[in-house]
């Protein structure tokens, strides 16, 4: 090695461990643990989302990222969680599209503004819901118009279950009966699963869900998918035609999870944790894990994702106020 090589690379030894130094570099240092919270028990579609994400995360939001499920109260729990903890994008709530657009419309108070408490980060995934029938219900119904047919020859005898009252599902189901005149009783569940399960005793006569929740359910002959939202059929269940397809306008709905960061971060910090999300929602290893799931994978800018939030909000709100629902506070 010669003289001015040797002393090439002493010099750039020295600056690279002042660089180290720095204040500024060692704060940039990847943090050991993040986490994701969830308002919503194990697994659902949300806590599988969740589950995806953090795998694509770890070692790149932080050494290890946890999923934090905090469930009960339509997923205020988890925000006020999310809302004590500092917006340094450690902490990212992953938030059904309902915690922002249908809770401002149910709850007569509520302890967050969906527009000025969280920093829209990246959307996670889509979701179809679908409408499905089971053994409470005759085996020659098999379209919605013979449902309709039905119920109408059973007034006060058809219930619906849904994992909660102010979800989605519920206003899908009081959505469909006002469209069909149908006299449908909901019932709600503590999550998907319960639901499932009554339907499949017979104990309720249909369940609006998740498509993911009720697929593998049909290919086992344990319950009948009617009908499917969405504005086309999912590729998850490409023989149940959707409701626009049955002549029942209005229930083009998608379903959506999106990730926010609680509170004001720093245009640097929302900015570093939406290029991530971004990079680990477009991953062909994410999209794969949740298609198992029967769900889709779904990536977006910030400001597309508080578009959503904002359009979803004023489309839900006339569909709340006609069902004439209020949660208890």
């Amino acid at each position: 090695m010669t003289t001015t090589h040797r002393r090439a690379v002493l010099r750039f030894g020295i600056a690279a461990a002042a660089t180290m130094a720095l204040p500024g570099v060692r704060a940039q240092t990847m943090p050991d643990t993040a986490r994701i919270i969830v308002g919503f028990p194990p697994g659902g579609a949300p806590d599988i989302v969740a589950r995806r994400l953090s795998e694509q995360l770890a070692g790149k939001l932080a050494g290890t990222v946890l999923v934090d499920n905090r469930p009960g109260a339509a997923g205020r729990i988890a925000v006020d969680v999310a809302r004590q903890s500092p917006a340094d994008g450690t902490t990212l709530l992953l938030n059904p599209a309902g915690v922002l657009t249908i809770n401002p419309h149910t709850y007569k108070k509520l302890n967050y503004d969906p527009f000025k408490d969280f920093a829209p980060i990246g959307l996670a995934a889509l979701i179809d819901f679908g409408f499905g029938v089971g053994p409470g219900v005759p085996a020659d119904v098999k379209t919605l118009a013979d449902f309709a047919k039905w119920a109408k020859a059973n007034v006060g005898k058809v219930t619906y279950g849904t994992p909660a009252a102010g979800s989605p599902s519920h206003f899908v189901g009081d959505t469909l009966g006002r469209t069909l005149g149908l006299e449908l009783t909901h019932v709600p569940y503590r999550g998907g699963a319960p639901a499932l399960n009554d339907l499949m005793g017979g104990q309720v006569s249909a369940v609006i869900l998740t498509l993911g929740d009720m697929v593998q359910h049909e290919k086992s002959g344990r319950l009948r998918l009617l009908a499917a939202t969405g504005a086309a059929r999912s590729r998850y269940a490409p023989d149940t035609p959707t409701f626009a397809e049955q002549k029942v306008a209005g229930l083009e709905v998608r379903d959506w999870t999106g990730v926010f960061i609680a509170g004001s971060p720093t245009p640097e910090v929302a900015a570093r944790v939406a290029a991530l999300v971004r990079a680990a929602t477009s991953a062909p290893a994410y999209v794969q894990a949740l298609a198992t799931s029967s769900l889709e994978a779904a990536s977006s800018t910030p400001q597309e994702l508080g578009k959503l939030v904002r359009d979803d909000f004023e489309r839900w709100g006339p569909l709340v106020k006609a069902s004439g629902f209020v949660a208890d506070v």
